[in-house]
């Protein structure tokens, strides 16, 4: 038997698993997803996850799954599997086009919840830090779904595209006035003075999980956190840069638009580089 999946209350085999032509994730990117990491069989924060996705899903009206149900899939499926470190991914469309853009009566959701062997970012990439560049394109900060992680998702894509054609592993997106907002598909971090900055929400990026949780461990181990904005200058010239997302964890950041940075990673990203993979550990 291959690797199964959890599609509309059935666990199916991967290579069976059919959604409709018409489906509105496929037709609008009408839809939301989350991926998760698990470790030792647990996916990591999964509440979190699901609590996050259950907002978008109230805030764009796409009814949104039992989340306790959803947690039960997720755990079955990992044991179908026979996983133990996975990568998680769940993804919630608002169901088959009815012929109406915007549907009076809300459709049957679609639910898609995939498990499969995670492949971690490499080691040295870690020790190394990663290549980012600004990328041309801009964060929209008065976008009604730039918060949300929606499966449209073309922007992160073409910006990941493009760091990797200037030979970057990430392209940071500004917004129109030339702030940080945040990565392709991560938060941003930086250290100035021993102090951790970090754009705020209200620049209408995403509430990654992983950025709430290295807030909360920085805040525990006495690293004065700030939620401010800052420019691209301010980024290259900080004296550590990181990233997060859930499947990378912390990222140290080795240089910024080709200009290396100070020795990575540094001291305050090590420290939270350690602090989260204990907590990872813990949570198994």
């Amino acid at each position: 038997m291959g690797l199964m999946v959890y599609l509309n209350g059935e666990f199916v085999e991967r290579e069976r698993a059919t959604v409709s032509a018409f489906d509105r994730g496929f037709l609008y990117g009408d839809g939301l997803f989350e991926t998760v990491r698990a470790v030792g069989g647990v996916p990591f924060m999964l509440a979190e996850h699901l609590a996050r996705m259950a907002g978008s899903a109230d805030a764009l009206g796409i009814a949104m799954p039992d989340t306790g149900a959803v947690a039960a899939a997720i755990g079955r499926l990992i044991e179908l599997n026979a996983l133990t470190d996975a990568y998680v991914r769940i993804t919630l469309s608002r169901g088959e086009h009815t012929g109406a853009l915007a549907p009076d009566e809300p459709p049957e959701p679609t639910l898609l919840i995939e498990a499969r062997k995670l492949h971690p970012y490499p080691a040295e990439m870690y020790e190394r830090g990663a290549n980012v560049v600004v990328a041309e394109s801009v964060r929209h900060s008065g976008s009604a779904v730039s918060r949300h992680k929606t499966t449209s998702y073309v922007a992160c894509i073409l910006a990941r595209r493009e760091a990797k054609e200037r030979g970057a592993d990430e392209a940071i997106l500004l917004d129109r006035d030339g702030h940080v907002a945040e990565g392709a598909t991560s938060n941003v971090f930086c250290v100035r003075d021993g102090r951790l900055l970090t754009p705020p929400l209200d620049l209408n990026i995403l509430p990654g999980v992983t950025r709430a949780t290295v807030i909360k461990l920085a805040g525990e181990v006495g690293i004065e956190v700030e939620e401010a904005r800052f420019d691209a200058a301010a980024l290259a010239s900080a004296d550590e840069v990181f990233l997060t997302n859930s499947l990378m964890g912390v990222m140290p950041v080795g240089s910024v638009g080709g200009e290396q940075l100070g020795p990575t990673p540094g001291a305050v990203t090590a420290a939270l580089m350690r602090d989260y993979e204990e907590l990872v550990r813990k949570s198994v």
